[in-house]
């Protein structure tokens, strides 16, 4: 048996990526919602039954009124609408969670949120010679930074800012995204 313990051995084990919500906890809210008003519907009617408040049962008004419908044409439309909505809930209680964040190029599970690496760009962009202010956005995929200057006609602020951006970027993030740089006049 080897003493030798290699770097593999001794790193932990990659961490999960963050994930946005599942949308099924969304609806179980909503259900859990119109459950409990089905449930105060239902007290109410009890109290009422029990002799405790008066007024009419709503439940026994609501299935006289199921129990007096004659079929039409809107009830197959309801019930399209239904199973759809159902197949759409059940889609949404096993669809995976998109992730919400860029993985960096760590030996563990590192990340970074679309909005702070944009931070990053916009001060890496804003050093650059020629730019005096910059702006990004980014998403999982693809960072447009854009650099006001005083020469947007100037190439070689362009250039420059992309290759500045991609460069610190790439030496960051395990998956480097699409850099867009936009160039326009600054208002002074």
């Amino acid at each position: 048996m080897s003493t030798d313990t290699t770097d593999s051995q001794t790193m932990p084990a990659a961490g999960r990526a963050p994930a946005a919500p599942p949308a099924a906890g969304y609806i179980g809210a909503l259900l859990a919602v119109l459950l409990i008003a089905a449930g105060c519907i239902a007290m109410r009617d009890a109290c009422i039954a029990a002799g405790w408040l008066g007024g009419p049962l709503w439940i026994d008004a609501a299935i006289d009124w199921i129990d007096g419908l004659e079929f039409t044409g809107w009830m197959i439309a309801a019930g399209i609408a239904l199973v759809l909505l159902g197949a759409w809930m059940l889609y949404s209680a096993v669809r995976p969670r998109r992730t919400t964040a860029l993985q960096l190029d760590a030996r563990s599970a590192v990340w970074i949120r679309p909005a702070d690496l944009a931070r990053a760009a916009s001060a890496t962009a804003h050093r650059v010679p020629g730019v005096l202010e910059a702006t990004s956005r980014a998403t999982r995929r693809t960072l447009v930074i854009t650099a006001h200057t005083t020469d947007p006609a100037n190439p070689d602020i362009a250039a420059q800012t992309q290759h500045a951006v991609r460069t610190s970027v790439a030496q960051v993030l395990a998956n480097e995204p699409n850099v867009v740089v936009r160039v326009r006049k600054a208002e002074r």
